[in-house]
């Protein structure tokens, strides 16, 4: 015997949240509802449907063909949706193949491949969340992506190109470029730019392969390429980009991808544009970055002795300048930056999000966040306070240690920074062990046994 009162807080427990991120939760409240009451499943097709159970979804169907397309549960879906937006489908990518099999058995019923709901928690304008997307973008499921496509599904809205070039789900990314419905060219441009803010060196190649052009913005204020560049991808996707054709002076709005790279600091990416011939900026504040980034220190003072303005407009930017360089790892334009610095330990009030870097952080805290451990020991020999903590009260020692247990840069995961601000003298207060790296942990007890 069912208890009726479960079977709404099953469903809502086993369906992706509606009210947060999709990505976010846990199926911890659907198994233990599922433990106390095993036929809750069979309770109605939504709960089949969300639990991957195509037998008992057949059953349904075979009870009442027009369940296919019937709406029900508590958020009102038909089958296919609460199929593809299960939080089984989500969390568990070894029964990718019975949901599979629930949702053919659904399409082969009539059910829309093109279904789906209104998401009105984004404001006032109610957003359309499709089947796909669940399949594409929640649950990156690129068998139950191909099978949508194939009855249909239609890629171009705004949540699937989205999302579903995240994850490194290069499969999903493959099914899609193989849609019977083709993408379009905003659609591509949006993966392609998403590949970029993940880094996405295979996912980058991918989508040019395809043909995808990376400077078209699509619906965005600027093209993939940009973003490439805003978001300090490594030297070799920026490379690609090239070689497919992009424009490092293409201008969009006020910005270029050449003098983003010259304020970032990136000295890597300006010498691969001269070599291939990109003309450098000669004039004005972009030459000055420019000067800066290839480590030409005497150029960019006779700049600024002869240009008043440029010279204001150019220490204002200084300390926002010294921390995207520290981030990247290029010592050639800190070295001629820390001349120009107030103080080594110079403020980037803003921060930078993408980051996670907090308003009003050092560039000693940046380089040691993004685990550019030559930077953190030129800051130290420069002087940098290493107790000195970010906007968020964090000092560039924490910042170190959660680079190795919490980033996503794990190839730069090594103990050098950690080591290098231990013998500057910095605190290991606030750091709890084990930290989850052994060589730290050493690093760490050993200080605390010093100061203890």
């Amino acid at each position: 015997m069912i208890d009726p009162s479960l079977t709404t807080p099953f469903l809502v427990a086993s369906a992706v949240p509606v009210d947060a991120p999709h990505r976010s939760g846990t199926l911890e409240a659907a198994r233990a509802l599922l433990a106390s009451q095993p036929a809750l499943t069979e309770h109605s097709v939504y709960a089949a449907a969300v639990t991957g159970n195509a037998p008992l979804v057949r059953q349904w169907l075979q009870h009442d063909p027009t369940l296919a397309t019937t709406h029900g549960g508590p958020h009102h879906w038909d089958p296919l949706t609460w199929c593809c937006f299960s939080r089984w489908l989500r969390d568990e990518p070894s029964r990718h193949a019975e949901f599979v099999e629930v949702a053919r058995v659904l399409l082969e019923a009539g059910a829309p491949a093109n279904t789906g709901f209104m998401d009105h928690t984004h404001g006032e304008t109610p957003q359309r969340e499709s089947a796909l997307y669940g399949a594409a973008g929640v649950a990156f499921c690129a068998p139950l992506t191909a099978l949508l496509l194939a009855h249909g599904a239609d890629p171009n809205d705004e949540e699937v190109p989205y999302h579903a070039a995240e994850q490194y789900a290069h499969d999903v990314v493959a099914a899609l470029l193989a849609a019977p419905v083709p993408l379009t060219r905003d659609s591509l441009a949006t993966m392609l730019l998403r590949a970029a803010d993940w880094h996405d060196d295979t996912g980058v190649a991918l989508l040019l392969q395809h043909g995808v052009l990376p400077d078209h913005p699509g619906r965005w204020p600027h093209s993939p390429f940009v973003q490439a560049v805003r978001r300090d991808n490594e030297a070799r996707i920026v490379e690609r980009m090239l070689e497919a054709g992009a424009d490092p002076q293409r201008r969009f709005g006020e910005v270029t991808a050449l003098e983003l790279a010259a304020w970032h600091g990136r000295t890597d990416l300006l010498q691969r544009f001269a070599e291939r011939g990109v003309p450098l900026p000669d004039e004005g504040l972009a030459a000055v970055a420019v000067d800066v980034t290839l480590g030409d220190a005497h150029a960019a003072r006779a700049r600024l002795s002869r240009d008043t303005m440029v010279r204001e407009a150019f220490l204002d930017r200084t300390a926002a300048f010294a921390c995207r360089a520290a981030g990247n790892g290029m010592l050639a334009p800190l070295g001629v930056l820390l001349q120009w610095l107030p103080t080594v330990d110079a403020r980037w009030a803003e921060g930078d999000g993408y980051w996670d870097i907090a308003p009003h952080s050092t560039p000693l805290h940046v380089a040691a966040w993004r685990a550019q451990h030559a930077v953190v020991r030129l800051l130290i020999e420069a002087g940098a306070d290493v107790h000195t903590r970010d906007g968020r009260g964090r000092t560039p020692l924490q910042r170190a240690v959660a680079a190795c247990v919490d980033s996503y840069w794990t190839d730069r995961r090594q103990p050098e920074s950690v080591r290098a601000l231990l013998e500057a003298g910095a605190s290991a207060e606030g750091i709890a062990l084990p930290t989850g790296y052994d060589a730290i942990d050493a690093l760490l007890a050993r200080r605390t046994s010093r100061t203890g």
